[in-house]
């Protein structure tokens, strides 16, 4: 029984993070989503924003992404290690890209099109979370391996 509350409670936030994705339209600023949805974008001037709303929206979408993957990887291994780690590299994560992005988006993407894109990916999207799962996976792979 146990289980299936576990399993039903990670299922719940991916479903969350699904809809954050859906609705970001409607719950974030971003004016560079219609510009990436264009084709040929890093031939096309850079639209104008609110760089303080930006920012401000961005820090709201990146907490709301990093609670639930927190909450799913708590669910799904139990480790109170495993979950501190994941704190700091999503802390850690979040300081170095914003920075990168935030400087790109000051130079008029002086890092380039491309890489202030998946710069931006990274800080909108569970990436962290996709990663931090098999790294898991493999880390108590390995270790399992390596007492035996």
């Amino acid at each position: 029984m146990k289980n299936k509350i576990r399993i039903s409670g990670i299922i719940f936030c991916f479903i969350l993070l699904i809809t954050i994705r859906r609705l970001e339209v409607v719950l974030f600023y971003d004016p560079l989503l219609a510009f990436y949805k264009q084709t040929k974008f890093n031939h096309l001037p850079v639209p104008d924003f609110n760089i303080i709303k930006l920012i401000l929206s961005l820090i709201f979408r990146y907490t709301l992404n990093t609670f639930l993957s927190l909450l799913i990887l708590n669910l799904w291994f139990n480790n109170k290690n495993i979950l501190k780690l994941s704190l700091y590299i999503y802390i850690i994560g979040f300081i170095i890209f914003t920075i990168l992005y935030i400087g790109s988006l000051y130079t008029n993407f002086g890092l380039g099109y491309m890489p202030t894109f998946y710069i931006r990916r990274i800080l909108i999207q569970p990436v962290i979370l996709l990663i931090l799962i098999p790294s898991v996976y493999y880390y108590k792979y390995t270790k399992n391996k390596s007492t035996n």
